[in-house]
This record gives structure tokens, C-alpha cells and sequence, in this order.
């Protein structure tokens, strides 16, 4: 029974070890920080987020078989004058990361796995995301009502929020900070007590006729696991 006992202990370390190296798990903490400037004056906002990759090594890649990409934590929200925010979502994923960082960590971007994700933590240096590179940005013309959510243009603040309001820049950094909690629920004190922002009898019928604004949703703002366990407190 002894040996039997070694045995099994023996394969349960050999599956785990084969299972580690060829689908590994990482995973680091990144803040991205907004910054707004009106007639001068700046206002910022930022979040920490925790972003997860599990790869798949060769020889095991298959075509059908898809990283898993995922993230913990919520959107940024930056205050602006007269009650109004705007909040950069969660429309981006660990791709992003390996872009920005790609000249100091090297490796494939489409493919963490292959060197990049495991060494990501150790990046210290804050860097500028490229416009194009920049989340989706939105605000809501009453704070208070989550039906008038509405898609913000980057190049173009002041159309929403008037004249002298620009977007300076979107910075991206590797933190050890914790991932950001409760600041999306602070502002959108609603946030837990709706299934969707605008009700599904007010939306189209056909997914091919929602506007832009149509196809934001609650899990832009948070993530739903950070969803479930502050919903459950």
C-alpha cells in the first residue's frame, strides 16, 4: 500500500509539472491613469487592474485552441467639473500590454506564452498609450440614469463635455499596487441594482441594429467575478 501511495503521489507531481509548463499561468498588475485637461487645469483618474494570460506551449498549440485572456478589477473614472465623469472601460485585454512594453520585453505580442508574460512583472517605467491604442471612452449625460450612457470621442472631448476640454494622454504602468476596488460603484451608485444599462424592451431586436452606445455594457465597467463577490458583500 506504501509503494501505491508513492506512486500515485509520484504522477499526481508529474501531471501537475506537465500541466504548468505546457499551459502556464501569468499574471501582473498594471494602472492606467487618465488624464484630462480643462482651460488649463488637470484632472486625472486610475485604476489597477490584474491581467491573467494562460498559454498553451508547443508542441501542444493547436488552431481551435484559443489563449485565455482575462482581467480583474474596473474601468478608470476621472471626475471633471459639474458632476460629470469619464470613464476609460475595460475594452482591451493583455495584448495591449505586450505592445506598449514590446522593445523592453521582446517576444510575440499575440503570443504571452512565448516569453513576454512571464517577465512583464518586472517592467518599471510608465509609457503613453498610441491613440489608436486607447480603450473605449464613455460618460453618461445624467450621472444618475445608466440609460444615457454615451460613447465619448477621444480626439474630441469637447464636443461632449464643451469648449477647452481635451484628452492629454492614457498612460500605462507595471505596479505591485492592489487591484483598484469600489471606485466604479462610488460614482455609479446604481451600478449593482440594474441587469443592464439601457432595458432590453428599449433595445433593437437584431444585435446588427445596436448603436455604439447600445453595445456598452456593465462588464466594460468591472469585470464580473469583481462584479459577483462586491455584489455578494
Amino acid at each position: 500500500m506504501k509503494k501505491i501511495g508513492i506512486i500515485v503521489i509520484l504522477l499526481a507531481v508529474g501531471v501537475l509539472g506537465f500541466w504548468l509548463y505546457f499551459f502556464p499561468t501569468y499574471s501582473w498588475h498594471q494602472k492606467m491613469t487618465v488624464e484630462v485637461e480643462i482651460d488649463g487645469q488637470a484632472y486625472t483618474g486610475s485604476s489597477v487592474v490584474e491581467m491573467i494570460v494562460k498559454g498553451i506551449r508547443e508542441p501542444m498549440q493547436l488552431d481551435n485552441v484559443a489563449r485565455h485572456l482575462s482581467m480583474r478589477g474596473e474601468a478608470v473614472a476621472v471626475e471633471l467639473p459639474h458632476n460629470q465623469y469619464v470613464f476609460a472601460l475595460l475594452t482591451y485585454n493583455a495584448y495591449l500590454t505586450g505592445k506598449v512594453f514590446h522593445d523592453i520585453v521582446g517576444g510575440v505580442v499575440s503570443q504571452p506564452e512565448k516569453g513576454w508574460a512571464g517577465v512583464i512583472g518586472d517592467v518599471q517605467e510608465v509609457r503613453a498609450l498610441d491613440q489608436e491604442d486607447y480603450p473605449m471612452l464613455v460618460t453618461f449625460t445624467d450621472i444618475n440614469d445608466p440609460k444615457t450612457v454615451k460613447k465619448v470621442d477621444p480626439k474630441n472631448l469637447a464636443a461632449t463635455f464643451g469648449t477647452g476640454v481635451f484628452l492629454k494622454r492614457i498612460t500605462l504602468e507595471i505596479t505591485n499596487k492592489p487591484v483598484t476596488k469600489g471606485r466604479v460603484e462610488s460614482v455609479l451608485q446604481w451600478y449593482y441594482k440594474v441587469e443592464r444599462l439601457i432595458p432590453k424592451s428599449e433595445m433593437p431586436f437584431l444585435k446588427k441594429n445596436l448603436t455604439p452606445d447600445q453595445r456598452i455594457r456593465l462588464g466594460d465597467f468591472m469585470d464580473w467575478r469583481s462584479r459577483k463577490e462586491n455584489k455578494s458583500k
